[in-house]
């Protein structure tokens, strides 16, 4: 037995030597340590063998990211408008998550939140052909089963020659929405993500428009800010709705809406600076901007979903 294999039998059959300076020395490098984390290798000073409880509390941490830092940054988010983006671009990073993981934390939490809540789309919703009126007659018309007691086969006959008269880019969407309203807003409702976070590096380049003294990565963390913002405020929109009470909706809805024009205009005057007139303008031409990009992205979206 040559002396490397009795000296790994030794440690192997001694832990509490191990155990017993795992405060002092990495146990995964050798190397001294000066604080909770090995300067060399990375890794966090722990016992080798830890408790139940220890091994509970590591794994909400690695499954939840809860180390202080989720707290911290989401205090920063929704009380500090800008003050993320400003953290991170002058290198005040240890303390706070990621833009990109807390956008996409934001953004899971919001649609988890979209999906739980009742919607009012009805499965007995189909698109029937417009009446006449006159020598006018308009092309399509909505139709709740529910409320107009069903459609007969001449119906059904006049919906598909509609559909067929229909443009051939947007004939699969008609048939869904036509026969399965509920289950194309799900869809895309579960795609939408994806459309948003191919959106965010256009939503930057817009910036760098207006911006043009910043970096192009500048504007990236400042859109993942505002953005994973953005999906917190239209969350509690969405709980609002388990109120049943169209008012308590339109309050909440008028007061959101209020909350994100302010808070937006505070993170671009915080991270930009600039007056407050000529910063109002500057948003307007972004956000116009913005929705010109973000229409035609959600119609082929619409025509991905309903293929």
């Amino acid at each position: 037995m040559t002396a490397i294999e009795t000296g790994r039998r030794t440690d192997e059959a001694s832990p509490r030597i191990a155990a017993a300076h795992w405060r002092t020395t990495c146990l995964n490098c050798g190397a001294t340590l000066a604080g909770s984390y090995c300067g060399e290798c990375g890794q966090h000073a722990a016992p080798p063998h830890p408790t139940l409880r220890e091994l509970g509390g590591e794994a909400f941490a690695e499954l939840s990211g809860w180390d202080g830092k989720v707290a911290e940054t989401v205090r920063a988010l929704i009380r500090k408008p800008g003050k993320l983006t400003v953290e991170f671009l002058a290198g005040r990073r240890a303390s706070y998550l990621s833009p990109l993981r807390l956008y996409l934390t934001c953004s899971v939490i919001y649609f988890l939140i979209a999906a739980w809540v009742p919607s009012s789309a009805r499965s007995s919703i189909v698109v029937t052909p417009g009446a006449s009126v006159g020598a006018k007659a308009s092309p399509i018309n909505i139709v709740d089963l529910d409320k107009q007691g069903g459609l007969t086969d001449e119906d059904r006959q006049q919906i598909a020659r509609t559909i067929e008269k229909a443009p051939p880019l947007i004939k699969p969407v008609m048939r869904r929405v036509s026969t399965d309203a509920r289950g194309f807003q799900t869809d895309m409702l579960a795609a939408l993500p994806k459309a948003l976070f191919a959106l965010l590096p256009v939503f930057a380049a817009i910036l760098a428009l207006f911006y043009r003294r910043r970096h192009f990565a500048e504007h990236l963390y400042f859109a993942l800010h505002l953005h994973a913002f953005i999906f917190i405020a239209i969350a509690f929109a969405k709980l609002s709705r388990l109120s049943n009470a169209a008012g308590i909706q339109m309050a909440v809805g008028v007061a959101i809406l209020i909350w994100v024009l302010g808070y937006t205009h505070a993170a671009f005057r915080r991270v930009y600076g600039g007056s407050f007139a000529v910063t109002a303008l500057k948003e307007v031409g972004i956000g116009a901007l913005y929705l010109t990009a973000s229409i035609p992205a959600l119609f082929f979206l619409a025509l991905w979903v309903g293929r």
